[in-house]
């Protein structure tokens, strides 16, 4: 959607321009896994004074309700969308609803229209949130595993380990996220969510981020311009061959030299708190499960009016935004809605 879809109907041959082919593969290498990270970290705080049985309890409450109700209501919408723009369904969206679960989408012009979008975000961290639950008990009983925090192998040990994740599994398994199929993003988010639930723990590995936040952003700049040059200079080709594997090495380093950066500078310069802070909370969660909707509706739209592919891309995320912000508002006096979405009541700082 994010590149195509702004490009022309549904041609996946077609990237749009460079500048923009460049901007989402530059987020693709650091952004989820910066939010896996960001999520072990706050299971450190969730798991105080709770057991690991009541942990996934309130895991499948915010993760598996919500994934539920917008695999009902709000995907079918999307996959609306995607079918009108392939050219596999012609009609308006209460006809296609019986036909979204006929099948499971493969791609352009596959007959099945059933995926779970954007979604398996909330699927994946559930079942990590699940997996890890006793391990994360056991150490905070027990003590955290010794960490060579504040030397050079802090930074780079999870370097490596990420880059020979990403090396050994990416070339099998590209990135098709159904959970049960899908070794590379497993054992790549995995790390994250773990390393990140010890950085939550302990807050000598926070520090440190913020020590080697530099080091880590010339790691992660560094290793992206390496595997970009990799793609321009080398017949990088699909499956276990040797340029492509260099190519997912260094789309390891730079996932975590990006992430790292992303936490030391976070730390040292988004402390502060205020009504800001508090809005940016509210509207996360809602952002993330709706904003694809308004987002894949605009782009849609917007594809027969002739405005450059720059215009349509701003005009799509302005409409998003705006979009995922007014039902913010109005959800937070919807009680059931406000909880489903993590939002706070009126008055709350």
């Amino acid at each position: 959607m994010r590149d195509a879809v702004l490009a022309g109907h549904g041609l996946y041959g077609r990237f749009g321009p460079d500048a923009l082919r460049l901007f989402t593969v530059f987020l693709d290498n650091g952004f989820m896994h910066l939010l896996f990270f960001v999520s072990g970290m706050a299971t450190a705080r969730s798991l105080r004074g709770r057991s690991a049985r009541a942990f996934i309890g309130e895991r499948a409450r915010r993760l598996l309700l919500p994934f539920g109700l917008m695999l009902l209501l709000v995907i079918p919408v999307q996959a609306w969308f995607r079918a009108l723009d392939f050219g596999t369904f012609r009609g308006g969206f209460l006809a296609f609803y019986p036909h979204f679960f006929e099948g499971v989408s493969a791609g352009p012009g596959s007959p099945g229209h059933f995926d779970w979008g954007h979604l398996w975000f909330l699927l994946y961290l559930f079942a990590f949130s699940a997996a890890t639950a006793a391990l994360f008990q056991r150490w905070r009983r027990r003590g955290l595993p010794a960490l060579p925090v504040g030397t050079a192998a802090g930074v780079l040990v999870p370097a490596m380990w990420i880059a020979l994740l990403e090396a050994v599994f990416r070339p099998g398994w590209p990135g098709y996220q159904n959970l049960v199929d899908d070794w590379a993003n497993v054992s790549v988010y995995l790390s994250f969510f773990v390393l990140g639930h010890l950085a939550g723990a302990d807050v000598r590995l926070a520090e440190a981020a913020e020590r080697a936040r530099f080091a880590a952003l010339a790691l992660g700049l560094g290793a992206f311009a390496a595997r970009l040059g990799c793609y321009e200079w080398l017949a990088v080709g699909d499956g276990y061959q040797a340029a492509n594997m260099l190519a997912q090495f260094l789309r390891g380093l730079a996932a975590w030299g990006l992430v790292l950066a992303a936490i030391g500078f976070g730390r040292r310069h988004l402390t502060a708190t205020g009504r800001m802070l508090g809005l940016a909370r509210d509207l996360s969660f809602p952002l993330y499960l709706l904003h694809f909707v308004p987002l894949t509706a605009a782009t849609y739209l917007l594809l027969g009016t002739g405005l450059g592919v720059w215009t349509r891309w701003a005009l799509s995320v302005l409409i998003a935004w705006a979009a995922v912000a007014l039902c913010t508002v109005v959800f937070r006096h919807v009680p059931p809605l406000r909880a489903l979405f993590g939002i706070r009541a009126s008055g709350r700082g």
